[in-house]
């Protein structure tokens, strides 16, 4: 046993646990990251969208993705329910990545090492000692033992990371739940052509619906090509123990698009399976533990989120238990709201999954569709916190009616509403957990509105309504506005006021004497 417990344990040395145990340890935590060797020979191809780069820059390692060479991709081409091709180019042509999951693994291992983490790349653990569930969020120390270099090893911290992905070394524990009907099995395989493939767009991900399964092609080279068919073992000709290539030739030749790019084409590996059912958890955090990434939900691979989702909940994680490390009044705070934005963040991709089943269910009436078309994650109801629909308010009468009443009104007359009220709530700032000034208005948002709103077009509501009584003339109250927050367009802060005075938040002071 090490003499004094670390500041964390990361279990597992994928996306998820490499960028939460790089964080910790440039935030000065003492972290150890127990890792099993990358399977190269059953390493998948993944897709990294453009919208990962504002989590690489969270995590520190943008230049160093950018410099690692891999594939840069400009979109998707896909062939749903009997439609297409389908050009989708990444909004605002921006590019992502097609990367080799081994090496995309290792980067980001060596750069959480660089940052000060302490990797051991041959660790299997045998034992996980959590604390008990009535302990304080802040002071629970579980323990762990493992093997490393042959070695029998025990080690205590104040936090323990699961991000074993699917192998949920803690996870599995009781705290998984697998989604009824939605068993997958991935069946994978890397092939090459000379010369390319003969696409519009060599660098798109190739997405494509059949009769009882879909399909799906990422680039790692400008030749070679993983191609990987999503089945049902149940509905599927697959003899358990059996060779998998007859199975996997006979679904790729139901494809109609993907299948005809192999011909002619060279198999450099594979075909192999693996499991891809999805699966969430009844309880993302307990004392001393946080489920991170894949640990503790596996989203169906049709969303090409899997990184980034690994990426944006290991970063959250870094802060979470950053916060509960350095201010131990927050931790329980900070435990719940990891829990929250983790069952938010399934919850959606989910809802995003559930849209293509159906469409593609309307055109090819099998099980496969319909079962994944009809059925749903426990829990998996649209997010209890939406935020305000900005369009939505635009064309809203009121606040119609109170944008010409600000532009026709020769002096500004506000007060504090009288239903309006201020409550503390939990926000999530670059690396900590903080409490926060949040307005409340009943009945709005629509749903929700007991989380209260701080912000609307980057602008902050809690200023306006303090500044508003304050000044006569719109001018002087956006420019004390700009003078205590970050400058905000003149068009979305008199949006902002108006939507304020509308919902009820500020209101006509009623004293002449104010003009």
């Amino acid at each position: 046993m090490d003499p004094a417990p670390l500041d964390a344990v990361v279990i597992g040395g994928g996306p998820a646990g490499a960028a939460a145990a790089r964080l910790l340890a440039a935030w000065g935590h003492a972290v150890r990251v127990l890792a099993k060797p990358a399977d190269d020979a059953r390493a998948l191809g993944e897709s990294l969208p453009p919208s990962c780069r504002k989590l690489l820059d969270l995590i520190g390692v943008t230049p160093d993705v950018e410099a690692a060479g891999f594939l840069r991709s400009t979109g998707n081409t896909v062939w749903w329910g009997g439609q297409g091709p389908r050009a989708v180019p990444f909004a605002g042509g921006g590019t992502g990545w097609q990367v080799r999951r081994n090496e995309l693994d290792r980067l980001l291992l060596r750069l959480a090492a660089q940052a000060g983490a302490a990797v051991e790349p041959d660790a299997a653990v045998r034992q996980v000692d959590l604390a008990p569930r009535s302990a304080p969020a802040g002071a629970a120390k579980p323990s762990l033992r493992y093997l490393a270099g042959g070695e029998a090893r025990s080690v205590a911290a104040r936090f323990v990371l699961d991000c074993s992905g699917r192998a949920g070394v803690v996870a599995r524990r009781g705290f998984r739940r697998h989604a009824a009907g939605r068993t997958t099995l991935a069946l994978a395989a890397v092939w090459s052509r000379r010369g390319g493939w003969g696409l519009e767009d060599e660098s798109h991900t190739l997405v494509e619906s059949y009769g009882d399964g879909w399909a799906w092609s990422v680039p790692v080279t400008p030749e070679q090509r993983y191609f990987t068919l999503m089945v049902d073992p149940r509905v599927t000709r697959l003899e358990r123990g059996g060779p998998l290539a007859p199975c996997y030739e006979a679904e790729l030749a139901k494809t109609a698009a993907l299948g005809p790019l192999t011909a002619g084409a060279t198999l450099d590996a594979g075909p192999w399976g693996c499991d891809a059912s999805v699966y969430d958890a009844r309880a993302y955090a307990a004392p001393g533990l946080l489920l991170v990434g894949d640990a503790g939900s596996f989203i169906d691979p049709l969303s090409s989120c899997g990184v980034k989702k690994a990426l944006a909940s290991g970063w959250l994680a870094a802060v979470v238990v950053h916060t509960a490390l350095t201010d131990p009044a927050l931790a329980g705070v900070a435990l719940d709201l990891f829990d929250e934005r983790e069952r938010e963040m399934h919850a959606a991709l989910e809802r995003q999954s559930a849209e293509f089943f159906a469409e593609a269910a309307g055109r090819h009436d099998h099980p496969f569709w319909t079962d994944r078309a009809e059925a749903g994650m426990p829990e998996a109801a649209p997010l209890a916190h939406p935020e305000p629909a900005v369009d939505a308010l635009r064309r809203d009468p009121g606040v119609l009616a109170a944008f010409e009443a600000l532009r026709r009104a020769p002096a500004l007359r506000l007060r504090r509403g009288d239903r309006l009220g201020v409550v503390r709530r939990p926000a999530i700032t670059a690396r900590r957990i903080i409490l926060e000034d949040r307005l409340v208005v009943p009945g709005w948002p629509d749903a929700g509105a007991a989380r209260g709103l701080r912000f609307l077009r980057d602008i902050d509501l809690v200023r306006v309504v303090e500044l508003a009584p304050l000044h006569r003339q719109v001018p002087d109250l956006y420019e004390a506005y700009n003078g205590v927050c970050p400058p905000a367009p003149l068009p979305d802060f008199l949006g902002v006021l108006s939507v304020l005075i509308a919902k009820g938040a500020l209101q006509e002071a009623g004293d002449p004497s104010l003009a």
